[in-house]
């Protein structure tokens, strides 16, 4: 094999750090994963933040819904030393410009598709892929002018609804990969990233087992969601036949 399959650092490197946080972001670029993955969502102000859950319960024991809660109150509540939802511009703050970035958007009302849009207009030479749940997204989006890539995070009966819309990379969970189901869209010339982990595996969402990275990689798979850049690019490196 030519090249080894992206390596996406799922909510930064959460192994090691807490998730969506600056920390994460540092620890996956030393990691030299070749994106990192952030969750965004809109405040009630019109603010983009960076949080995995629709709320702080989680993080900081706060059940106050981000849609609900001004940019400058969340920009008051920490954990672990960094603001717990950060605001997207210490995102690009914290990430040089030439690092690709992935968004997870939790957020897809079209209002808040549009502020979203319209932000990142403002940063026109960041390699961004936005990661977009339905068809529909992938269709206001395409309509409002976004022209860089889109990862589809939807479900298998929208795949090519997806694709039909303008989407580019498709996003499959490691427990939805029966045989064939990977090659089916890379025979088509359609690149499939996994998100590893959850479901049937038994493991949490972004952890992997070693014998399962290998098969979706020989199957096909060019990216993989991982918590841990580090082990995965070793487990892939170390492989025979897979070695860039």
């Amino acid at each position: 094999m030519s090249s080894l399959p992206a390596i996406i650092a799922h909510r930064g490197y959460s192994t090691l750090y807490r998730e969506n946080s600056p920390a994460a972001w540092i620890g996956a670029i030393e990691a030299k994963a070749d994106y990192i993955e952030v969750d965004v969502r809109v405040t009630r102000d019109g603010g983009i933040v960076c949080c995995h859950d629709k709320d702080l319960q989680r993080l900081v024991g706060r059940d106050d819904a981000i849609a609900d809660m001004a940019s400058a109150e969340l920009a008051a509540i920490e954990a672990d030393g960094f603001p717990a939802a950060p605001p997207l511009a210490l995102l690009f703050e914290t990430v040089p410009e030439d690092r690709p970035i992935l968004f997870d958007v939790k957020d897809e009302l079209p209002g808040s598709l549009d502020i979203l849009l319209a932000a990142l207009a403002k940063v026109p030479n960041r390699a961004l892929t936005l990661g977009l749940h339905s068809s529909g997204s992938v269709r206001h989006m395409r309509d409002g002018g976004w022209t860089r890539p889109v990862l589809g995070l939807i479900k298998g009966f929208d795949e090519e609804a997806f694709f039909a819309a303008g989407g580019d990379i498709l996003r499959i969970w490691e427990w939805d990969t029966a045989p064939g189901r990977i090659a089916g869209h890379v025979e088509r010339g359609r690149p499939v990233w996994i998100t590893a982990g959850e479901g049937a595996t038994g493991r949490r969402v972004g952890d992997f087992a070693d014998a399962e990275l290998l098969r979706m990689t020989r199957e096909g798979a060019s990216g993989f969601l991982v918590n841990d850049p580090v082990a995965a690019r070793n487990v892939l490196e170390e492989a025979p036949g897979t070695r860039s």
